[in-house]
C-alpha cells in the first residue's frame, strides 16, 4: 500500500522577484552618480500634479519599486517578505501579483486625487505592501507573520498598523510620509480579499472587529483610553 503523498508547498517566486527588483533598483541608485540617480527619480517617481494632467501615467507602477533610502527599503522589504510569502502561497502567484499591483496603483491614484497640485515625488512600495497585509489580516487572521520583525498574529499586525496610520493621517505629524497611500493600499487590499474569498474575509473582518472592541474596553478598564470623547 502506497504511503500518503506529501503536499508540495508552492514557492513564492513572485514575492522573491519583487524583493529582488526593489533591491536591484536601490543598488543601481546607490552606485550611480548623483545626477544619474536624480534623473532616475525624476523619470520614475510619481508626481501627483503630473498624474492629474495625464503625464507620466506609467509612474503609477514604477514608483512602487523606488525607495528614498536604505532604511525605507529595509522596512518595506521586511514587511513584504513577512506577509508576501504567506499570502502568495495561500491565494496563488497571479492573484497575489494582482493584489500587489492593484493596491499600489490605486493607492498612488488616490494620493494624486487628494493632492492634485502636489509636485512632491512619491516613491515606495508601502501602498502595495499594506494591501498584501490587509489580505493576510482578513483571510488568515491568526497566521503568524514577521511583517513587523517580531512574530505576531496577522490580525494584531493589521490592527496596529491601521490604527497607527489613521492617527498619523489625521494628526499629520509625519511630514514626508504619505499616510494616505498606506491607508488606501490597506483598503484596496481588503476589498481584494472579499473578491478572493468572501466567506473567509467576512470571518476575518468579524474577528478583527471583535479584537478591536476588546482592546478598546480593556483600554477603558485600565484607564488607558477615555470612556467618553474628549471635549474640544
Amino acid at each position: 500500500m502506497e504511503g500518503k503523498r506529501e503536499e508540495r508547498i508552492p514557492t513564492p517566486f513572485v514575492t522573491y522577484a519583487l524583493l529582488a527588483l526593489i533591491v536591484f533598483v536601490q543598488i543601481y541608485l546607490t552606485i550611480s552618480s548623483p545626477s544619474q540617480a536624480l534623473d532616475f527619480y525624476d523619470q520614475f517617481s510619481l508626481v501627483p500634479a503630473y498624474i492629474m494632467d495625464a503625464v507620466q501615467v506609467d509612474t503609477l507602477i514604477t514608483y512602487m519599486f523606488l525607495h528614498g533610502n536604505l532604511v525605507h527599503l529595509i522596512m518595506n522589504g521586511i514587511a513584504l517578505y513577512g506577509s508576501g510569502i504567506i499570502v502568495e502561497r495561500d491565494i496563488g502567484h497571479v492573484r497575489f501579483l494582482m493584489v500587489f499591483l492593484a493596491s499600489g496603483v490605486l493607492a498612488g491614484l488616490i494620493h494624486s486625487t487628494l493632492n492634485p497640485s502636489l509636485g512632491i515625488p512619491l516613491v515606495g512600495s508601502s501602498g502595495a505592501v499594506f494591501g498584501v497585509i490587509a489580505v493576510l489580516l482578513l483571510l488568515m487572521p491568526f497566521k503568524l507573520t514577521y511583517a513587523l520583525v517580531v512574530p505576531l498574529p496577522s490580525v494584531i499586525v493589521g490592527i496596529m498598523l491601521s490604527l497607527v496610520e489613521l492617527s498619523a493621517f489625521y494628526m499629520t505629524s509625519d511630514i514626508g510620509v504619505a499616510h494616505d497611500v498606506h491607508l488606501s493600499g490597506f483598503i484596496i487590499g481588503g476589498i481584494c480579499a472579499f473578491f478572493i474569498d468572501r466567506k473567509r474575509a467576512l470571518r476575518g473582518l468579524f474577528i478583527a472587529t471583535a479584537i478591536l472592541v476588546i482592546i478598546y474596553y480593556l483600554g477603558i478598564y485600565f484607564n488607558v483610553l477615555p470612556a467618553t470623547p474628549l471635549a474640544p
